[in-house]
């Protein structure tokens, strides 16, 4: 008989004590940035929100700008969290696509000017920025799956593949953000729901 596979060990108390404060940083930092902005908050401010020393800060965040980055991937999370829901409810790819930009214009409304900084961040990042790449992996690998969800039920395109019908939706959106990053009267809403509806219909499988 095959001997079975050890359970993973139970994170030790100080390893949980670790990750509890990690995130009470995160959510002071969220709150702050939210309220007053990225660049006018400082660490001190976080660090006392948090009610850490500053020490104790940096062991976990070697910057701000660290504590931000973390901050942008959990606002991506929620992006994939949101394909992830649309892939199980039984629908259109076209409406799935709709009601994720939708969502999404919902999340940028409610963090606003923090999300104008998160997308200029991703514009400035240099190639070799590993989060910035990371950034951009993670809506292609979001909706890739969506995609190919949609070819097999007969409403995505066959004649291109999946990683370029990706690409041109991540692209889309993507402009999108930072026309509206560089204008802030820009029509974000309006925009990714007339940009979804020409999506839906752009992988749709052509006309015979």
């Amino acid at each position: 008989m095959a001997p079975q596979a050890a359970e993973p060990a139970s994170p030790s108390r100080r390893e949980r004590r670790k990750q509890e404060v990690r995130e009470r940083i995160l959510a002071a930092a969220a709150r702050l940035f939210l309220r007053h902005g990225f660049e006018a908050t400082t660490v001190d401010q976080i660090a006392e929100a948090a009610d850490v020393a500053q020490k104790t800060f940096f062991n976990h965040f070697p910057t701000k700008h660290s504590v931000f980055e973390a901050f942008a991937n959990g606002r991506l999370a929620l992006f994939e969290d949101a394909v992830r829901a649309e892939r199980r409810r039984g629908s259109s790819t076209r409406k799935r696509l709709e009601r994720v930009f939708a969502l999404m214009a919902d999340h940028v409304s409610e963090v606003n000017e923090l999300a104008r900084d998160l997308v200029l961040h991703m514009m400035h990042a240099p190639p070799e920025d590993a989060n910035g790449n990371e950034q951009f992996s993670t809506l292609q690998s979001a909706i890739g799956p969506l995609l190919r969800d949609g070819q097999e039920q007969g409403d995505v395109r066959r004649d291109h593949d999946v990683a370029f019908l990706t690409e041109l939706i991540v692209g889309a959106f993507c402009m999108i953000m930072i026309q509206w990053a560089k204008d802030p009267s820009y029509p974000i809403r309006a925009r990714l729901q007339e940009t979804a509806r020409f999506l839906g219909e752009a992988v749709a499988p052509p006309a015979a």
